[in-house]
C-alpha cells in the first residue's frame, strides 16, 4: 500500500491509499573491452608479478581451475594493473566507472522502451573507488537525465550492494506512484588489485573482474497493466537483510600503503553459507514459503567454493545455482553487479513462467547479506 497525494485544502493534505506493484522492466550489463582468459592472466602474472615461487604456484592452481574461464578489465593493456601512482589509479577508476555505468544504464533504458528523461530516481552502488560527487552525478550529465532527478550513491557496501540498491529504488517508487527508477551497480575491481604473497590476495586477483549492470524498475498503480508478457517482468514483493559485525574481517577492504586491499578469509565460504541459511530460512518461514516454492535462485557468484558451500547449506544440489556458476565462468566475480549478471543469465537460460517465484541473494562486506523476493505473476 502507499499514499498518493491528491490535493491541498488550506493547510491540510489529502491522501488516498492505493495498491501498487514495483516491477523490474529490464536488466542489462556492460563490460570493458579488455577480456583475458585465465591462462593469459597467469602468463602475465608469471612474467610481471614480483612474488615468491610458491605464490606463483598458487596463482597457477587457481587460474587453471575451470570454474572461471574469462574476465574483463577496465584498461586498454594489462600493464595498467602494475601502476603504483595513486592518482593515476583513481583516474582509471573514475574514467571506466562512469563509462561502464553510462553504457549499462542506456542499454537498460532502451530495453525497457524508455528514454533518459523518463527516469525519476537513480541509485548507484560501488565499493572499488571513491568519487565526490558520486557516479550518479556524472550519469546526469553523461546520459542527459533530468536535473531535478532524485538520486543516491551507495558506497562501501561491497559485493552485497545491488539488492540494497533495489530496496532504495523500491521505497522511492512506493512513495512516488507511476515513477521510474534505475539501479546501477558498477565496480572496477582491478583498480583495487594489490600484489604480495598473501594467499587471500592471490584468490582476489584471480577471480575478481570489472563491469556494470543496470536495472530499470517501474511502479504500476491499481488497474494499470503491462504490455506484453515475454519475458515476464517480476514484481518485487519482499526484502530482508542480515548483518553480522563479528564476521567483518572475513570479507572487507582495508587501506594499505594508501591503496584499497581486499581481505578474504579462508573460512569465507562456510561463513557466507551459514549467514545465507539464517537469512533465507528466516525469510521463508515468516512468509510461509518453503525452498520448494522457489523456482529461480539468483545467488551472488562469489567464487566456486562459496557457491558450493551455499548450495550445500540451502540444499540446492540439483542445478538450481547453474546461473551463478555460468556467470562466474564467463565473467568472474564482479562484486556488486554480479547478482544482476546472474539475474540476466537466469532470465535468458531459464525463462520464468507465470506464477513462478524467484529469490535474489547478495552478500559481502560487513558481513552482510540481503535478499529480494521476485513474483512472476
Amino acid at each position: 500500500m502507499f499514499l498518493w497525494f491528491l490535493e491541498r485544502k488550506t493547510s491540510a493534505l489529502v491522501f488516498l491509499y492505493m495498491d501498487t506493484q514495483i516491477r523490474i522492466m529490464a536488466v542489462e550489463t556492460a563490460l570493458p573491452p579488455l577480456t583475458m582468459t585465465q591462462d593469459e592472466a597467469f602468463d602475465f602474472i608469471d612474467e610481471n608479478f614480483q612474488v615468491r615461487k610458491g605464490t606463483k604456484e598458487l596463482y597457477r592452481r587457481i587460474l587453471k581451475n575451470p570454474s572461471v574461464q574469462t574476465r574483463s578489465f577496465a584498461m586498454t593493456h594489462p600493464d595498467e594493473v602494475l601502476e603504483t601512482d595513486l592518482d593515476k589509479i583513481h583516474l582509471r577508476f573514475k574514467k571506466w566507472a562512469v563509462r561502464l555505468s553510462k553504457e549499462a544504464l542506456l542499454k537498460s533504458l532502451e530495453a525497457a522502451g524508455l528514454s533518459p528523461k523518463d527516469l525519476d530516481y537513480i541509485v548507484v552502488t560501488t565499493c572499488t573507488g571513491y568519487l565526490c560527487p558520486g557516479i550518479a552525478s556524472y550519469l546526469v550529465e553523461e546520459c542527459g537525465l533530468n536535473k531535478n532527478i532524485h538520486f543516491a550513491d551507495l558506497v562501501g557496501m561491497g559485493c552485497a550492494a545491488g539488492i540494497p540498491g533495489l530496496e532504495h529504488a523500491y521505497n522511492h517508487l512506493t512513495a512516488h506512484p507511476g515513477s521510474v527508477a534505475a539501479v546501477v551497480s558498477t565496480e572496477i575491481c582491478s583498480a583495487a588489485f594489490y600484489s604480495d604473497d598473501s594467499p587471500d590476495l592471490v584468490v582476489s586477483n584471480s577471480i575478481f573482474a570489472d563491469g556494470s549492470a543496470a536495472v530499470i524498475l517501474k511502479s504500476f498503480t491499481e488497474g494499470e497493466h503491462l504490455n506484453g508478457s515475454a519475458p515476464l517482468h517480476p514484481a518485487l514483493s519482499g526484502f530482508a537483510s542480515l548483518v553480522e559485525p563479528d564476521w567483518r574481517d572475513f570479507i572487507r577492504f582495508r587501506y594499505e600503503n594508501g591503496r584499497l586491499r581486499n581481505m578474504l578469509s579462508k573460512d569465507l565460504p562456510q561463513t557466507a553459507a551459514g549467514g545465507l541459511k539464517i537469512l533465507v530460512d528466516d525469510f521463508l518461514a515468516k512468509n510461509k514459503l518453503s525452498r520448494s516454492d522457489i523456482h529461480h535462485w539468483i545467488i551472488h557468484a562469489g567464487g566456486e567454493k562459496v557457491i558450493d558451500a551455499v548450495g550445500e547449506s540451502l540444499f540446492l544440489l540439483n542445478g538450481e545455482l547453474k546461473s551463478a556458476r555460468t556467470t562466474l565462468k564467463n565473467h568472474g566475480n564482479l562484486s556488486s553487479p554480479t547478482v544482476f549478471f546472474v539475474l540476466k543469465e537466469e532470465l535468458a537460460s531459464h525463462e520464468p513462467q507465470k506464477g513462478e517465484v524467484g529469490l535474489m541473494v547478495s552478500f559481502g562486506a560487513g558481513f552482510s547479506a540481503h535478499l529480494a523476493l521476485l513474483d512472476f505473476s
